[in-house]
């Protein structure tokens, strides 16, 4: 009868203070994983973000490569078919379901490398031998047909193609060279490549379709804008003619996470180019990144 317990109401306190006790650890676990997330989240949609659009800056910044000849400033032949630039301003759905406010981009030039010259080409030759990229074969799929670029310098239309039995390829072309090339010339095909935001799943997605391929490049972007610098000084949204008056073009892509949350309201959309903010925000945040990229294959 003299052994010392605890009352009901001192285990009553105790209780209440292990339950308060606990419930501040659990909100500052759960706080503290909220912000893990988070700025998880925020490092891989700017990560995604600077893929997506240093890979446009470095097509954009090409655009023109082999269908200009550089020397002056005019159209190669071979390469009438293809446009260096075409402007999609306000062309395609925003993730609101809103038409014609995302921007579009269609670019042309020598963008996938085939390999480069396995011997030195000789000027009038119509016929060049080709070491092709490691794990390639320009004969599945086959490249005939297509148009190749020597550097820039000297494109022409593919009329054949052959393997010479030593991992090389032989490629016939329509036009013979225009000068003397030394090997380890770099040799591509020409392409047109659209950039553009279109759904993925659940989110939207920027794309990258080079005619053959649509592949997604960077997840969860919101909104993709272009402006346009023209030889004469003026920016506009929608030039009438992408061609030679194009100096420079300025990319804004944005990016977006949902927030852990979901229910709070933390960012709106912002304005863009002719681009308009959204009139509410919602449970999102996120990145823009714009650069200003300057052509250099126009000849200007």
């Amino acid at each position: 009868m003299n052994q010392k317990g605890f009352t009901l109401i001192e285990m009553m306190i105790a209780t209440v203070i292990t339950l308060m006790v606990g419930a501040a650890g659990y909100t500052f676990f759960i706080n503290a994983f909220n912000f893990s997330v988070v700025q998880s989240g925020n490092t891989e949609m700017q990560r995604e973000t600077r893929i997506g659009i240093d890979m446009m800056v470095r097509e954009i910044r090409n655009a023109g490569y082999g269908v200009i000849e550089p020397l002056t400033g005019g159209i190669h032949d071979s390469a009438a078919a293809f446009s260096v630039f075409s402007s999609g301003n306000n062309a395609d759905l925003d993730p609101d379901g809103v038409a014609n406010k995302i921007d579009r981009i269609s670019i042309s030039g020598g963008f996938q490398l085939v390999g480069t010259l396995t011997l030195a080409g000789t000027e009038g030759a119509t016929t060049i031998t080709v070491t092709p990229l490691a794990g390639t074969d320009p004969t599945n799929p086959t490249i005939d047909g297509l148009t190749v670029t020597l550097n820039g310098f000297h494109t022409a239309n593919i009329t054949d193609v052959a393997a010479d039995g030593l991992g090389n390829y032989i490629l016939t072309l329509d036009l013979p060279l225009n000068r003397n090339y030394s090997a380890s010339t770099s040799v591509s095909i020409l392409q047109t490549v659209t950039y553009s935001v279109a759904p993925f799943g659940t989110e939207p997605a920027l794309w990258r379709n080079d005619g053959t391929f649509n592949q997604v490049i960077a997840s969860n972007i919101e909104d993709l804008q272009f402006a346009y610098l023209l030889n004469d000084g003026t920016m506009v949204d929608n030039p009438l003619a992408l061609t030679s008056p194009v100096r420079a073009v300025r990319v804004s892509l944005l990016a977006r996470g949902k927030d852990p949350e979901g229910s709070a309201r933390i960012s709106t959309r912002p304005a863009i180019e002719d681009h308009a903010a959204a009139s509410t925000a919602d449970a999102h945040h996120r990145r823009l990144i714009t650069r200003v990229v300057e052509i250099r294959n126009l000849g200007l």
